[in-house]
């Protein structure tokens, strides 16, 4: 097994009332806006203190932590409190609206009201999902790990005679969000789905369902691009559009839901080194997966923007807006960062790619099936983490 760095989500706070937990040297969790947990590692594990009108909240995870804000209306309301997780070198997205920390039995939570805005996805430090669904039900833990963490990702019910220690990718549905009879979801999500997922090449322009993102590089840039995927309402059948309706341009009212799209990747960090991938670049939506990969791939393209960090100028989408009414939406986003250092080992990602719904349609039962909310890209000679290919 690789030797993965432990991530570290350094939260800074600005409140009236002075507090302090003692660090940790036991076995303890961490859970964001009732999420997967993470488990907290080694000692001391974590601090939080607060000094007048300054402080800081400080845990060692074994895991990558994804957070953004989603508002439906206007801006994030006000907090002093903004979370910038970490995973050794890696950048990930920064988010505000961290409401409340608490301790207890060996829980460390924040936010277990869920916040207005706030939403978080975690994934362990191999790329696993302790659980597909939200409300937390696990399945056998003796099974072996490829077999347990490939149908926690795919919403899927395969065939008879599917394996899933040996997969046959063809026969995978491209799309998560659109079961049917002959290729039915194992978890129905009638309230709302958000999924994104790696895609491959699969002849003569088409594609297949991939258990990471499709990866290259020219030697100077990295290119990842993923497919998204999402769905308001129960499954209707309609064909799903290849242009998202951005946040900014959609009406505001009910009968619809806002989602949006994060990356990570791993670069340097002030306090920690250089890492493989640089700030810079650039980001785009495709209607059509790539056939192959270029530096200038999204120069041009209508919905496309800069990047300076994580991406965050990608305002979100809506999906089942008016006055078109779309309820199910297609698309790919890639994205160009140069290469700034040494590449991570063979079986380390370098990126992922992150799916974010709105906490009130999550509310409301929303996103039921998490297993396909993060997803991780490698480098192009790899086949991802061990347990993906069994060693």
């Amino acid at each position: 097994m690789p030797a993965f760095k432990m991530s570290v989500a350094r939260i800074s706070a600005g409140l009236a009332a002075s507090a302090f937990f003692a660090s940790t040297a036991f076995a303890a969790t961490l859970v964001v806006n009732n999420e997967s947990p993470l488990q907290v590692a080694g000692n001391p594990g974590f601090t939080y203190l607060v000094n007048g009108g300054t402080g800081s909240f400080n845990v060692a995870t074994e895991g990558f932590l994804f957070c953004t804000n989603i508002v439906s209306l206007g801006a994030p309301p006000d907090s002093p409190v903004t979370v910038v997780p970490q995973h050794g070198s890696w950048r990930l997205p920064i988010a505000n609206d961290v409401l409340g920390v608490s301790y207890n039995s060996s829980e460390l939570r924040v936010n277990q009201t869920q916040s207005p805005t706030l939403v978080c996805h975690t994934s362990g430090p191999e790329g696993e999902v302790d659980t597909a669904l939200s409300d937390g039900i696990f399945r056998n833990a003796y099974e072996p790990k490829s077999f347990e963490q490939f149908p926690n990702q795919i919403n899927w019910l395969p065939p008879l005679g599917f394996n899933w220690n040996n997969p046959t990718w063809s026969a995978v549905p491209s799309d998560p969000c659109a079961s049917t009879a002959d290729q039915p979801a194992a978890v129905d999500e009638a309230v709302a789905c958000a999924a994104v997922s790696g895609q491959r090449a699969a002849g003569a322009g088409a594609t297949m369902r991939a258990p990471t993102l499709w990866t290259g590089t020219d030697g100077s840039n990295f290119f990842y691009v993923a497919r998204v995927d999402a769905r308001y309402g129960p499954p209707n059948g309609q064909p799903a559009s290849t242009t998202p309706m951005l946040a900014g341009n959609a009406p505001s009212g009910t009968g619809s839901a806002l989602l949006t799209v994060v990356d990570a990747y791993d670069s340097g960090v002030v306090g920690i080194g250089g890492g493989y991938l640089g700030d810079s670049g650039s980001w785009c939506i495709l209607e059509q997966f790539p056939t192959t990969f270029t530096s200038t791939m999204c120069n041009g393209l209508p919905t496309s923007g800069t990047l300076n960090g994580p991406l965050s100028n990608f305002g979100g989408f809506v999906v089942g807006a008016p006055p078109i009414y779309l309820t199910n939406v297609t698309f790919y986003i890639a994205f160009v960062r140069p290469i700034i250092g040494a590449p991570p080992a063979v079986n380390e990602p370098a990126v992922a790619v992150s799916i974010m719904l709105e906490p009130s349609v999550i509310s409301e039962g929303g996103d039921a099936f998490k297993g396909d909310d993060v997803v991780f890209g490698f480098l192009p000679a790899s086949t991802g983490f061990p347990w993906m290919t069994g060693q």
